[in-house]
């Protein structure tokens, strides 16, 4: 049994979770750190001894969630049929659709303006997501220059890739079709809009 009084002991990573979800949901602004030491059950001053201040304790949950993103995608994209570009391609999409899914709050996050250009810069260059988007250009660049898919910026990919997720984000929303398509099957809307978006670049049959 617990000590009365004393304070549990959490892991960094429960912590950084608990403050991802915060910030996602509330902005930084609204995100209070005395709050979420109490929603923990820790003293008033836990997080921020651990952490540092306001601004440390939101760069390193969202160095946090890039790394479990980063995780994920590394496992999903090396997959057995991405034996030349295309299939690399294909592995690519797929993997950042199946990422995305499982982590949404970091790009719940990353869309508020209180994450500034410089924190997004630095971040991506911190946890190696920046070596990644690299990669991906020059496959998109080497492809599109042997004539095997149309023109398409890195940025581009990434918000169809992200679209591609949505589904999966919004199960309420998606919920309303049901009467029209049934439920949404989680492996067959990962297959069939990765598919589509390797459609979307003028690949015939997804792959």
């Amino acid at each position: 049994m617990a000590t009365r009084g004393r304070p549990p002991l959490l892991s960094n990573e429960t912590i950084l979770d608990a403050a991802l979800a915060a910030f996602a949901t509330n902005g930084y602004a609204a995100t209070s750190v005395r709050a979420l030491n109490a929603s923990l059950g820790l003293s008033h001053e836990a997080i921020t001894q651990r952490f540092g201040a306001k601004p440390d304790l939101f760069r390193a949950a969202v160095a946090h969630g890039f790394e479990m993103f980063i995780v994920e995608f590394d496992e999903e994209v090396s997959a057995p049929d991405a034996s030349d570009d295309l299939g690399q391609l294909r592995a690519i999409v797929r993997a950042f659709i199946i990422a995305t899914s499982h982590h949404p709050t970091l790009g719940e996050l990353l869309h508020r303006e209180e994450f500034s250009s410089e924190d997004r810069e630095a971040l991506v260059t911190s946890v190696g997501m920046i070596e990644r988007m690299a990669t991906v250009a020059a496959l998109l660049d080497r492809l599109h220059s042997q004539g095997l898919i149309e023109e398409t910026p890195l940025r581009q990919l990434w918000f169809l890739a992200q679209s591609g997720a949505a589904q999966l984000h919004f199960p309420g929303v998606a919920g309303m079709f049901d009467p029209f398509d049934g439920p949404v099957d989680r492996d067959q809307t990962i297959e069939s809009m990765t598919d589509a978006i390797m459609r979307s670049m003028g690949v015939t049959g997804g792959r």
